[in-house]
């Protein structure tokens, strides 16, 4: 994998299908809150989304400063 380059860093980024928001929308209920309950009954899938959500925000935000450093103003 060639991460020093824009083409790695873009291969790595996983994909934007993030489980996280599928289960905040399955666990809302009618009023808006948190179901706590079925929440609880589903933790390790929720952990796993949890895991993916912070993988793809890790790896965007490594493409994120790699694009400022090389955008930045040369003096």
């Amino acid at each position: 994998m060639d991460t020093p380059t824009f083409a790695g860093l873009l291969a790595v980024v996983p994909p934007v299908n993030l489980r996280i928001i599928e289960l905040t929308a399955e666990l809302t209920r009618p009023d808006g809150s948190l179901d706590l309950d079925a929440a609880a009954a589903r933790q390790a899938e929720i952990e796993a989304a949890c895991t993916q959500a912070q993988d793809y925000a890790s790896t965007t935000g490594r493409l994120l400063e790699a694009m400022r450093w090389k955008l930045r103003p040369r003096r």
